[in-house]
């Protein structure tokens, strides 16, 4: 068990390493990776990490809390689900009602793995899965932002 103070910097040291793995991308020329996260260009549609105790998530997570909206969203990136995972590379794990720890209920998209991001001995395999996982993601994302785009623009 950690004291706060050793879990906080435990969390520190875990984003600042991730973000020096990413310095080795290729195009990256000794920059950290910017990720899409929340920079989508669709209201609530974000790109995350979900880091935990027990699971690593990388996921496309629709988090509106109009919730016939967000199904609609979810609808709408569903239709495209074929392109989505082509460009993915491998099958997702589809959603609808993802309930975050706190009760939240949001769309998600992803895949995930089991891990403690408090344990150095397993950042190797994480910092692997969330990297690759994560360029993936935002590349699938970007063959269906317009469309999801477009639908915005008509609301």
């Amino acid at each position: 068990m950690y004291s706060k103070n050793e879990e906080k910097e435990l969390k520190l040291e875990f984003w600042r390493k991730l973000g020096n793995r990413t310095r080795k991308l290729p195009g990256q020329r000794g920059k950290a990776k910017v990720w899409i996260g929340d920079r989508t260009d669709v209201k609530g549609v974000d790109l995350r990490f979900d880091v935990g105790r027990k699971k690593i998530i990388v996921a496309l997570e629709i988090n509106i809390k109009n919730e016939t909206r967000r199904l609609h969203i979810y609808e709408k990136l569903e239709a495209t689900k074929r392109l989505f995972e082509n460009e993915f590379g491998e099958e997702l794990i589809w959603d609808f009602a993802y309930e975050k720890k706190h009760g939240e209920e949001v769309c998600r998209v992803y895949q995930e793995i089991e891990g403690d991001f408090l344990v150095p001995t397993q950042w190797p395999v994480i910092f692997n899965f969330m990297i690759d996982k994560m360029l993936r993601m935002e590349k699938a994302f970007l063959e269906v932002q317009d469309y999801l785009k477009y639908d915005e623009l008509n609301q």
